[in-house]
């Protein structure tokens, strides 16, 4: 008997984390464990965590802030926060850099981390209203098996730390108050992820309001308590930074991603084999909030449970501050246009204000998991506190193995991208990319912007040979630093201000095409591997340049000529060829401006014996808040002309005159760059949620003899 009892007194500590370990265990099989297995991580979301570790663990180690990692993105990229790298895991393995290998992962780590904290904090919360460990041990494989935590385990996985929201309803619903507690989760939530802080501050707040309403600490201490957490999650958040891009992270309008008011039960056609997918207007897996048909099953026999014994005793002052919170998080989730499946009911205008600060966190259907929480935490309530142990304990295990075979199909799918990820392979398979890392520190993508196709490729080769790069996949960016660095770039190449350390990689024909006419005899113009490259005094270097010149064209100005003088902006015209940068997706209609510049090139292969007419054929971006536009033209660097438009003449045709030498001085070469000084985008002018600095939106454009 004493051997069994020790035997029992040890193993009890391990027993609220054994439904996370045995879940961790049967989805991974363990092999995430080991550092060195990256394959699973290479793609989307994964690959944007891991990448971001990556170069981040080569910066330097004393930095401010701690969290910057500049050499991912250069001049738009940010911190270790906005590729949403676990920052708490990425500050605790750099230091230790030297030791690791050159592929190292922490993510397998960190998700069974969750797993185990997500098991052990749902064990202490139901342990709050019962005492039998068996129905502790049930209610923990919900929380553990809870669809909206797993759906993030596979791709998005600082997000999979719902653990510490558990974390948080366990504080609010505690006998003790303590602010120690509440200071240490809030400074390991910043640096897990935002929209977790957020919502972990909503149950602090609210905890704060339910204190004083049980007259355990008074309106001063609330005050104190409130201003000393801000001022320490503001200085971590300083410190990771969150606030190193400044103004302009918005991305998107609040609402953008909102929670459907059927999303509870809807599977989303893999999560249930029993309840099909319904229909919505908007696909939008950020607002996915699926109970699981188990749950849903316990949640009606709760619903039956209290229909027949209606009296409860609620503790007023407890549950109304939780309840305002869930009510606010659920009116932001469903967010300004209630929807119900494919059926808008209604929508409402916010305040400028509110879309500011709610554009920051524009995937309000998130904010819905508190409540998500309270809904699992309330079923267990009713259940536990009024069925007999053996009812209950018989409806939770059968319907927890029902919720787990109904949900196969997802749970399989979430186990193959641990397990059976295919291996990766880059695209850069020429022998000429690793000549490059040895000559150059520095990759630059023209035009650098977020997310660009081959990010991947591009930023796994850098971050491999210690190399920086202006591009990269980041949650937020700020567009401010877009333009800038992408007007700098490209000014210094049409100046043919090459650095010397950089190696060119163009996004655009046109622009690849103007500066590989420029380049000297030292340096090397081709395509590799798809890529369009431009690589400064390579040749004096490396001697053989065969793989990067295996696909460059013999005369790369002639693909710029413009046979028939006119260049078409609508999506299916020609424009395409000529333009440089500052250039919107074409429409059907035609093109806008993005940003204060934009550029075009092109060759005219007969000179013009006389001036040249050019006619331009557009519309202004003028909304009531923007009487009027002005725009400059260069040809060449030299100033052309000025075009005016207002809300009465805003789609004539306007006619700019060139003098003949503008061409005959470049040998047919025209770059004609437009400068407007009064773009804006609709986001800024609470027109709409585009963020694309508009000015013009160019229809056509024709060159024409004056004469």
């Amino acid at each position: 008997m004493s051997f069994r009892y020790n035997l029992k007194q040890r193993f009890m500590p391990f027993v609220p984390i054994m439904p996370g370990f045995a879940a961790f265990l049967l989805m991974t099989g363990g092999k995430i464990l080991w550092p060195t297995y990256t394959d699973w991580l290479m793609e989307g979301d994964a690959a944007q965590h891991w990448l971001g570790w990556q170069f981040f663990r080569h910066s330097p180690l004393f930095q401010w802030p701690i969290g910057a990692n500049l050499d991912f993105g250069m001049d738009i990229g940010s911190s270790i926060v906005f590729t949403d790298s676990i920052p708490l895991l990425a500050f605790i393995f750099k230091p230790l850099n030297s030791f690791l290998p050159d592929r190292f992962q922490y993510i397998g780590l960190w998700i069974l981390i969750c797993f185990s904290l997500q098991s052990y904090f749902a064990w202490k919360l139901l342990g709050l209203f019962t005492q039998h460990k068996w129905l502790q041990l049930i209610g923990s494989a919900f929380f553990v098996l809870a669809p909206v935590c797993l759906c993030r385990a596979g791709g998005h996985h600082a997000l999979f730390g719902q653990w510490v929201l558990l974390a948080g309803l366990y504080f609010y619903f505690s006998e003790k108050f303590s602010i120690l507690r509440w200071i240490s989760l809030q400074v390991i939530v910043a640096l897990i992820h935002a929209y977790l802080l957020v919502m972990v501050l909503a149950i602090f707040s609210a905890d704060l309001i339910q204190r004083r309403l049980l007259q355990e600490i008074n309106a001063v201490r609330i005050f104190g308590y409130f201003f000393v957490v801000s001022v320490i999650i503001a200085v971590v958040m300083w410190a990771t930074g969150y606030f190193i891009l400044g103004a302009g992270v918005e991305i998107g309008g609040v609402g953008s991603c909102y929670m459907n008011l059927l999303s509870m039960i809807d599977s989303n056609h893999i999560w249930s084999k029993l309840l099909p997918a319904l229909k919505k207007g908007v696909d939008n897996n950020e607002g996915f909030n699926y109970l699981g048909s188990g749950m849903i099953g316990l949640g009606l026999l709760a619903g039956c449970v209290l229909l027949c014994r209606p009296r409860m005793e609620i503790n007023v002052k407890k549950i109304v501050p939780i309840l305002l919170m869930s009510i606010g998080l659920f009116i932001y989730a469903i967010s300004n246009h209630v929807v119900i499946g494919t059926h808008e009911i209604f929508s409402y205008n916010l305040p400028s204000i509110i879309k500011h600060i709610g554009s920051t966190f524009r995937c309000s259907g998130r904010l819905f998991w508190p409540v998500y929480y309270l809904i699992y935490l309330s079923i267990f309530y009713l259940l536990f506190t009024r069925l007999r142990f053996a009812t209950v304990s018989a409806l939770c295990t059968i319907l927890l193995f029902c919720q787990i075979i109904d949900s196969t199909d997802a749970l399989l799918k979430i186990r193959n991208i641990f397990i059976h990820s295919p291996v990766w392979s880059s695209a850069l398979r020429s022998g000429i990319w690793s000549d490059m890392a040895r000559q150059y520190k520095k990759i630059i993508f023209v035009p650098p912007h977020n997310a660009v196709s081959g990010w991947l490729d591009l930023s796994e080769f850098a971050a491999t040979n210690r190399m920086a790069i202006n591009i990269g996949y980041f949650a937020r960016t700020s567009l401010d630093k877009e333009y800038e660095a992408g007007e700098r770039i490209v000014t210094s190449i049409l100046n043919n201000e090459l650095s010397p350390d950089s190696l060119y990689i163009f996004e655009g024909n046109a622009l690849w095409q103007l500066a590989s006419s420029r380049i000297s005899p030292s340096d090397v113009t081709g395509v590799a591997d798809g890529f369009r490259i431009v690589a400064p005094d390579f040749r004096n270097s490396i001697t053989s340049t065969r793989d990067a010149t295996a696909n460059v064209s013999v005369d790369p100005i002639r693909d710029l000529e413009c046979p028939t003088g006119r260049i078409d902006f609508t999506s299916d015209g020609n424009s395409q060829k000529y333009l440089i940068y500052g250039w919107s997706v074409p429409e059907s209609w035609g093109t806008w401006s993005d940003g204060d510049n934009a550029w075009l090139v092109l060759n005219v292969s007969n000179l013009p014996e006389d001036d040249v007419k050019l006619l331009i054929k557009g519309h202004a971006f003028l909304p009531d808040q923007l009487p009027s536009q002005e725009i400059d033209i260069m040809v060449n660097s030299q100033y052309a002309a000025t075009l005016r438009y207002d809300q009465r003449s805003n789609d004539m045709v306007r006619t700019v005159k060139l003098p003949k030498r503008l061409a005959w001085e470049q040998g047919g070469l025209l770059l004609v760059k437009f400068n407007f000084k009064n773009a804006k985008s609709p986001a800024e002018l609470s027109v709409s949620d585009d963020n694309r600095r508009m000015g013009l939106g160019f229809v056509s454009l024709e060159f024409r003899q004056a004469n």
